[in-house]
């Protein structure tokens, strides 16, 4: 998966905000174990939405061909606790935003309708991590999520077009970060998550999401 043309500053900003920011020394060295929580900015991408649309609206009787806003930026949450330098759970809620549609109904009327597709998901991952130095880590991610999916679809025109479903499913999660030690309670994190399906195939279209997310992290110590 290749990282977002738009995203490639994020390294040397990351290192440059963490220069200034954190004090010339060294940090301690991390504890066993501690409570953290965080928030994260992310923008999920799904190429294939408008296919996936097209396949739950073919099994509701409609021909169409649906072109989607690929991406959306949106919130997500974290309530983690790290039981060893290498090893932590989280508890996760994120979303995938409102994705505007628009359709070109062939059958059985030809008709203009648009809409939107979004997901809210809440999951618990478990997190393998590399510290590399006192402020540098690496990590994989590791979970499952409940998604909450709904498809809402409308004519244009007045004509007979009118979807409005819902589903719920559950994805793997797989993902890769790195975060960089501000001060000892305080890092940032950049991640790129996947979640391999999102919604149901038969009523809201199903599609797999692409995460890149950057965030920061309150450590309890």
């Amino acid at each position: 998966m290749k990282l977002n043309s738009r995203w490639v500053w994020l390294p040397a900003l990351l290192t440059s905000v963490g220069a200034g920011l954190a004090a010339p020394a060294a940090f301690a060295a991390d504890p066993a174990s501690d409570l953290y929580i965080g928030a994260s900015v992310s923008s999920k991408s799904a190429s294939s939405l408008g296919g996936g649309i097209d396949t739950a609206l073919a099994n509701q009787g409609l021909g169409s061909s649906t072109s989607v806003g690929n991406s959306s930026t949106n919130p997500g949450l974290r309530l983690g606790y790290r039981i060893n330098p290498n090893f932590a759970v989280e508890a996760t809620y994120d979303r995938a935003g409102v994705m505007n549609l628009q359709s070109s109904i062939a059958s059985p009327a030809a008709d203009t309708a648009s809409g939107s597709w979004k997901a809210n998901g809440i999951g618990l991952h478990a997190l393998g991590i590399l510290p590399i130095d006192s402020k540098w880590s690496v990590y994989g991610r590791l979970g499952v999520e409940q998604w909450h999916t709904t498809l809402n679809l409308a004519s244009n025109a007045g004509g007979a077009t009118s979807v409005s479903n819902t589903s719920s499913n559950t994805s793997l999660a797989v993902g890769a970060g790195t975060a960089y030690a501000l001060t000892p309670n305080l890092d940032v994190t950049a991640e790129l998550v996947r979640y391999n399906r999102v919604g149901d195939p038969a009523s809201t279209g199903r599609v797999g999401l692409s995460d890149f997310n950057i965030g920061l992290r309150y450590h309890f110590l």
